[in-house]
């Protein structure tokens, strides 16, 4: 399923794979009350969050589209390439954007830990998946 020179079945692949990362850090390591409290988050905010939900797998879907894009620009084609590219974007762009909230919203040391080792463990998974999958 290839159009415009990129593999679009890569790229849901690897966007279902950086959500699962996600699952993991978030819903199967973290307790829930860790994670409220870690993020500063109130039961109000919960709410907010929840109503939100639908719109969680966009985030994945966009890293992967545009990483595929950067790849294919670079002419990335192998999975050892793609994880170096990857490593590069995540502490070119995913991590430094998780430090704004750090640096501006008071966001927990801990939690802008977790989520830069997440953002970067999903580019990683990512840039192997786009890179090596022909």
């Amino acid at each position: 399923m290839r159009s415009g020179g990129i593999n679009w079945l890569a790229v849901i692949t690897a966007a279902v794979v950086i959500y699962a990362i996600g699952f993991v850090i978030y819903g199967l390591l973290m307790a829930p009350d860790a994670y409220m409290a870690l993020s500063g988050m109130t039961e109000g905010d919960k709410a907010t969050a929840m109503s939100r939900m639908m719109y969680s797998p966009l985030m994945p879907i966009l890293t992967a589209a545009f990483m595929a894009v950067l790849f294919k620009w670079g002419n990335v084609a192998d999975a050892v390439t793609g994880v170096k590219w990857a490593i590069v974007i995540g502490l070119a762009s995913a991590v430094p954007t998780v430090l704004y909230g750090w640096v501006y919203d008071g966001v927990d040391t801990n939690m802008t830990l977790i989520d830069s080792a997440h953002l970067l463990l999903g580019h990683i998974a990512a840039g192997a998946i786009l890179g090596g999958w022909k």
